[in-house]
């Protein structure tokens, strides 16, 4: 038996990264690892601020990733996540598409 794998998902997540948020935005992050992508892209365009829980959501998807050869890359995250995300040293680990 052969399991299936998806070159690229994306995903856009239009709310806060906070705790209050996660238990939905883990099961989207959850269902797309479920298929095995070879990169996943997490377009924060629209993402207005991320906390401590947010953070260490996107690092344990970045690990589940990179243990299974896989990429996480965060698209267009805001210029207040993307402070956050520096504060936390966070863009020292995880894969930031600026542009």
């Amino acid at each position: 038996m052969q399991v299936g794998h998806a070159a690229l998902i994306e995903l856009t997540i239009d709310s806060d990264l906070v705790r209050h948020h996660l238990p939905a935005i883990r099961l989207l992050i959850d269902q797309a690892l479920a298929q095995h992508p070879s990169r996943l892209v997490l377009d924060l365009t629209t993402c207005p601020t991320i906390d401590a829980a947010g953070i260490e959501l996107l690092l344990s998807t970045h690990r589940r990733l990179w243990g299974s050869e896989g990429r996480l890359t965060l698209r267009h995250p805001t210029a207040r996540v993307l402070r956050l995300l520096e504060i936390a040293h966070a863009t020292k680990v995880l894969q930031i598409d600026a542009r």
